[in-house]
């Protein structure tokens, strides 16, 4: 039967309860597991790995403390592909409703006490681990549209490099077409001054011609073709350049192309913010709105990133450890690679100059914190043009 390897996980704060829901999902998957001892919860959840995670808590409260407390824990959280299962009663079913939908949780199951469906939380269970199918089954299509990005931001700096090029070209072209006139105007100075003085009697001129002669000669036999020499030893270089513009047209068309063709499907954002929970509800709604999602927690991880990568938006944090986000924003918006991405400010703090500096580093726009997820998903889309 389809998800019968499924590792499911059942934490809350009732042994019985706990024993009673996995007797619940045993039959259909024999490898659930509970644990309801706060001071190994965490352990347990890192050792068995689950693919959806049951918190069976009595209170809403306990269950966001757990998770939230996970979150700061758990050593394996971060890179775990699972689903949330969120149990209530009847009291707490709007409480519950309103978490999964600000993406807190993936779903929830009116469960106490037990007189509703039975059936259920298998269900839910069984709807879980088709979403995480469903998302595996995207991840391939994902790291193509990511390989496209990294190629355009490759693109983007062979461009600068291509264009330096040209520049150091040009210029050492033009320094040894100075340095040509310069030795002419100073040979020729010499040549005239010891025709006019003998240097101040320091040569004696007995023939004038065969001394302008000898000059001339010495200028265009030996002076002069050096100098064009490396006049033209530049010039390949230049050819060189074209060359690689031309060769690379096609290439570079194509990986337009495949960009085009991945950012119109799913487009990449980077989410900054030290805050492990709000970099996983912030990857949680994003990518639930079909978008690729990088969370990083400081400014260095960030510039990293965006070393090989060039996101289509970028999600910033005004706090962080090592920076704050108007200078990390001013940094970005300094490099002509990264200078049209879009940022938006991720900030509790609304005072009138944190909004005014934020606009002078190259800030677009802004989320307050704690968000308003309809309000955050209507920014990004707006910025990113859809």
């Amino acid at each position: 039967m389809k998800h019968r390897d499924a590792r499911v996980l059942v934490v809350g704060d009732n042994a019985a309860d706990g024993e009673q829901v996995c007797a619940m999902l045993r039959d259909l998957y024999p490898h659930v597991e509970a644990t309801t001892d706060a001071m190994t919860s965490d352990a347990v959840f890192d050792r068995v790995k689950p693919q959806v995670l049951v918190l069976a808590f009595k209170s809403l409260e306990a269950c966001e403390r757990f998770y939230l407390g996970l979150y700061r824990r758990s050593e394996v959280i971060q890179s775990l592909a699972h689903r949330t299962l969120l149990l209530c009663d009847k009291e707490t079913v709007r409480r519950a409703f309103d978490l999964c939908m600000e993406d807190v949780f993936d779903d929830y199951v009116l469960f106490w006490p037990l007189v509703h469906d039975a059936k259920r939380l298998a269900m839910s269970v069984h709807l879980a681990l088709c979403a995480l199918d469903q998302e595996q089954a995207l991840a391939p299509l994902s790291e193509l549209a990511n390989l496209a990005r990294r190629a355009e931001a490759l693109e983007e700096q062979l461009a600068q490099q291509v264009k330096l090029g040209r520049l150091h070209a040009r210029n050492a072209q033009t320094t040894a077409r100075l340095a040509q006139e310069s030795v002419s105007r100073a040979m020729g100075g010499l040549s005239e001054r010891i025709l006019a003085t003998g240097l101040d009697n320091a040569l004696t001129v007995r023939d004038a011609s065969r001394v302008e002669q000898a000059f001339g000669r010495l200028q265009s036999e030996a002076v002069m073709p050096t100098l064009e020499d490396v006049v033209q030893a530049v010039q390949p270089v230049r050819d060189w350049v074209d060359t690689i513009t031309s060769e690379l047209a096609g290439p570079l068309q194509a990986s337009r192309d495949m960009v085009h063709r991945a950012k119109s499907s799913r487009p990449q954002l980077l989410v900054v913010d030290d805050d492990e929970f709000m970099r996983r509800l912030l990857k949680q709604v994003l990518t639930g709105a079909q978008y690729d999602v990088e969370a990083v927690g400081t400014a260095v991880d960030a510039q990293r990133f965006l070393n090989s990568n060039r996101p289509d938006l970028i999600l910033m944090d005004f706090l962080l450890p090592d920076s704050n986000g108007i200078l990390l924003t001013r940094e970005l918006k300094g490099s002509q690679i990264n200078v049209d991405i879009p940022v938006i400010m991720l900030t509790g703090r609304t005072e009138k100059h944190v909004i005014v500096e934020s606009r002078k580093a190259g800030a677009v726009d802004f989320v307050a914190k704690p968000f308003n997820r309809d309000i955050l998903l209507k920014k990004v889309a707006h910025h990113l043009g859809q």
